[in-house]
C-alpha cells in the first residue's frame, strides 16, 4: 500500500509539472512579442556580465596553454603560486599585442575604403543611371521611375548612409551608441579579470553546489554537457581565427600575384569577415568587388572568379585541416544558426550562434545514439 501511495504521489507530481510546463509554453506563444521584448530587456541589463564571461572564456583558452608552458613539472612553491597570475598576465599582453597588430593593419585599410567609397561610388551611380537611361527604349516605365527619383550620386550616397544609420542605430545617436559600448566593454573586461583570477574559487563553489543539490548521475550528465560545450566553443574560436588569418593572407598574396588593385585592403576585409562561417568570406568579396569595379569592371569579374576558386581550395583542403570536425554541424544548420543568432544579438549572435547550435546538435546526437543502443 505504501509503495502504491508513493507511486501515485510521484505520478501526481509529474502531471502537475507537465501541466505547468504546457501552461508556460502556451503563455509564451500567446505573448511571444512581449516575451522577446522581455528577453532583450534582460539581455541589455546583463550583457556586460555575459560579454565578460565570454572574454574570460576566450582568454582562459590562452591562459591554459601558458600554464602548460610555465614550468609545468616544477615543485617550487613560488612557481606554483604565481603560475596562474603570470599566465593571465601573459595572455592579456598577447591579446593586446595581437589587437594592436591587427588594428594597425586594418584601420588604415578601412580609411582607404571609406575614402574610395565616398569619391567613387557617386560616380559609379551616376554612370549607371546614364547607361540605363540610354537603354530604356524597351522599358519606358523604368525611365519614368528614374526621372522621378532624379538625385545625384552624392545625394544617393548620403541617403544610403542615412538608411544604414537608422538600421544600425535607430533613433539613438552614433556618439551615444559608441559611448555606451565603450562603457559596456570596459565593465565586461573588468568582470572577465575577476572570473579569471577567481577561477579556482568558482570551481570549488560549483562543486559544492552540485554536490549539495544534484545526484551523482545528474552531476555526471551536467559535467558531460559542460565539457562538450567547452570543447566545441574553444575549438570553434581557435579554428575559425586561424582559418580567417590563413584566408586573408592567401587572398592578399593571390591578389598581388594577379595584380588586382587594393590587395592589402581587400585581403584584410576578407580575413576579417571570414570569422563568420560560410558566408563571411563572400561578404568580404562583395566589398572587394565594389572597390575593384570602381577601377576596372573586367578585373572585378576576374576577382570574383579568383575568390570562388580560393574559397573552394580553402573549404576542401585548408578548413578540414585547421578546423576539422570540431564543429560537427551540417551546413544547413550553420546557415540557420547564423540567421537566428544575427536576428537576436547582431554580430555577437552570429559569432556565438554556430558553436551554440553545434553544442546542442552534439548533445542531441549523443542522446540519440545512447538511446538507440
Amino acid at each position: 500500500m505504501l509503495g502504491q501511495k508513493e507511486t501515485s504521489e510521484g505520478k501526481q507530481k509529474i502531471t502537475t509539472r507537465t501541466i505547468i510546463l504546457i501552461g508556460l509554453i502556451l503563455l509564451i506563444i500567446l505573448n511571444f512579442n512581449k516575451f522577446l521584448d522581455l528577453i532583450k530587456y534582460l539581455y541589455n541589463i546583463i550583457s556586460p556580465l555575459l560579454i565578460g564571461a565570454g572574454i574570460a572564456f576566450v582568454l582562459n583558452i590562452i591562459v591554459t596553454r601558458y600554464e602548460r608552458l610555465y614550468f609545468p613539472n616544477s615543485k617550487n612553491k613560488l612557481i606554483i603560486k604565481t603560475r596562474r597570475f603570470v599566465s593571465i598576465l601573459l595572455s592579456i599582453l598577447t591579446v593586446i599585442l595581437a589587437t594592436y597588430f591587427f588594428l594597425n593593419i586594418l584601420i588604415p585599410q578601412i580609411i582607404v575604403f571609406v575614402q574610395l567609397a565616398t569619391t567613387e561610388l557617386p560616380v559609379i551611380y551616376e554612370n549607371s543611371v546614364q547607361w540605363i537611361m540610354g537603354h530604356v527604349e524597351k522599358y519606358p516605365i523604368i525611365g519614368e521611375r528614374l526621372s522621378e527619383i532624379d538625385i545625384s550620386g552624392e545625394a544617393a550616397l548620403n541617403r544610403l548612409l542615412e538608411l544604414l544609420n537608422k538600421w544600425a542605430f535607430g533613433s539613438v545617436s552614433f556618439i551615444g551608441i559608441i559611448f555606451n559600448k565603450i562603457v559596456e566593454i570596459a565593465l565586461a573586461i573588468v568582470f572577465s579579470f575577476y572570473i579569471l583570477f577567481d577561477k579556482t574559487i568558482l570551481q570549488k563553489n560549483y562543486q559544492k553546489l552540485t554536490n549539495a543539490y544534484l545526484s551523482k548521475e545528474k552531476r555526471e550528465k551536467l559535467q558531460s554537457v559542460l565539457l562538450t560545450t567547452e570543447k566545441t566553443f574553444s575549438s570553434f574560436f581557435l579554428g575559425q581565427f586561424k582559418e580567417a588569418i590563413i584566408l586573408g593572407v592567401l587572398c592578399t598574396i593571390g591578389m598581388l600575384i594577379f595584380h588586382f588593385p587594393y590587395a592589402t585592403t581587400i585581403g584584410s576585409v576578407v580575413g576579417l569577415t571570414a570569422l563568420i562561417p560560410m558566408i563571411g568570406a563572400y561578404l568580404g568579396a562583395g566589398v572587394g568587388f565594389l572597390l575593384i569595379f570602381m577601377v576596372d569592371a573586367i578585373q572585378a569579374l576576374l576577382f570574383l572568379l579568383f575568390i570562388v576558386i580560393l574559397q573552394q581550395i580553402e573549404s576542401n583542403f585548408i578548413y578540414p585541416k585547421v578546423v576539422g570536425d570540431t564543429i560537427g554541424l551540417p551546413g544547413i544548420w550553420v546557415f540557420a544558426a547564423i540567421i537566428v543568432g544575427g536576428a537576436f544579438l547582431g554580430i555577437m549572435g552570429i559569432l556565438l550562434g554556430v558553436p551554440m547550435a553545434a553544442t546542442i546538435y552534439k548533445l542531441i546526437d549523443k542522446s540519440i545514439n545512447k538511446n538507440t543502443k
